[in-house]
């Protein structure tokens, strides 16, 4: 067998988690890092929070936003999506400080109720957040503080887990904040975090009506010829999940995300920015393949082991694969470091899941806390 095709498939294997990575190093060393300024007049500002069946936790997400030190206007609207608990009673007994329900009769996702607040918002900035995440005090002006330059459209922020302990999401938001920072030099950072992030309300454009998430909402910044950047100091506090919620969570992102992203690459080719397709192609589409570009790369150094190189790889790779069985019985005893490889795996099986859902037309597009079946 010509050993270029085992070249070939390790080289697009670690395009996206290590070249990539240099490549942005490299970029951010040109790129002077100007400070945001302090505007004299700060902007209004609208809190968009989707919500299903959070009784737990809406009152304290709400106590949260009401406490934000925002120097400007403040509003904050709640979509319940069809809740069957307590949820809408609770956040109507917020009326009285100002704070806003909006009840869909029937299931509608997250996307579709984001839209709906969207139309009940009066502000220049929208911040979006999750029902079961806690904003540090200033969180919400240190996602405007970004806004004093013109150019800018989008702002991603900090998510912290509030739990103790290494699980595949924390072990990779690690990884990913670095990535995030050296493209927030460069106002390239592609995506945002769900739990907070903010946005121009005259930038808000869906890739397609019924689609409008953080993925693709600031990558639509971006294709509007503004930048996208990170702002470490805003800061949001969640829940760390165990390992099967964040793999159903992953899951989903990625059968969601898939076609949002051939939809984007299409409309940033469409612009002529191809850097933004090159970093969706790297990035993302990449990224999600790369279990099973390791796997191909794993098969065909087996086949190549007749020479020493060949035979060093092959083992290495086994031994990876190996190391990761061993996290998955024995992650509590395992270090942390240790265990890189059986997240690695439980994410990438991930990606394999969502990206089968989305091809074979089952993406799960709605979230259930619980369970994945209820995605469904």
């Amino acid at each position: 067998m010509n050993p270029a095709y085992f070249w070939i498939v390790l080289g697009l294997s670690s395009v996206s988690w290590f070249i990539y990575p240099l490549f942005l190093c490299l970029l951010a060393l040109f790129r002077k890092n100007t400070p945001w300024i302090e505007p004299s007049d700060w902007p209004s500002v609208s809190v968009l929070v989707a919500a299903r069946n959070e009784e737990n936790v809406i009152a304290r997400r709400i106590e949260n936003l009401l406490n934000q030190n925002y120097p400007g206007r403040l509003e904050i609207l709640i979509g319940s999506d069809s809740s069957d608990d307590e949820t809408d009673e609770i956040v109507k007994t917020f009326a009285i400080h100002g704070v806003v329900l909006y009840r869909s009769p029937e299931r509608m996702g997250k996307s579709l109720i984001i839209q709906e607040l969207l139309k009940l918002s009066n502000s220049d900035i929208i911040v979006f957040t999750d029902a079961d995440t806690v904003f540090a005090v200033d969180a919400v002006r240190e996602l405007v503080l970004p806004y004093s330059n013109p150019g800018i459209g989008c702002v991603d922020g900090s998510r912290m887990n509030s739990l103790e302990g290494t699980t595949c999401e924390s072990a990779y938001w690690k990884y990913e904040k670095t990535i995030k920072k050296l493209c927030s030099r460069l106002g390239v950072v592609l995506g945002a975090t769900g739990a907070i992030f903010s946005l121009r309300r005259k930038l808000f454009m869906p890739a397609a009506p019924n689609r409008a998430d953080d993925f693709e909402l600031a990558v639509m910044t971006r294709i509007q010829g503004y930048s996208c950047v990170f702002n470490e100091c805003a800061i949001a506090v969640e829940p760390s999940p165990d390992d099967s919620s964040q793999y159903r969570r992953m899951v989903r992102i990625v059968s969601w995300m898939l076609t949002s992203c051939v939809l984007l690459m299409g409309k940033a080719l469409k612009k002529g920015n191809f850097f933004l397709f090159l970093q969706l192609l790297v990035h993302k589409m990449l990224r999600w393949f790369s279990g099973v570009l390791i796997l191909c790369a794993t098969v065909l150094s087996g086949i190549l082991a007749g020479s020493p190189v060949y035979t060093t790889i092959f083992l290495l790779m086994c031994s990876f694969h190996l190391l990761a069985v061993a996290g998955l019985f024995l992650r509590n005893r395992l270090p942390s470091r240790l265990l890189f490889p059986y997240y690695f795996w439980l994410m990438n099986f991930a990606s394999i899941d969502g990206i089968f859902r989305t091809l074979t037309g089952n993406p799960v597009e709605i979230w259930e806390r619980k369970t994945m079946e209820e995605d469904n």
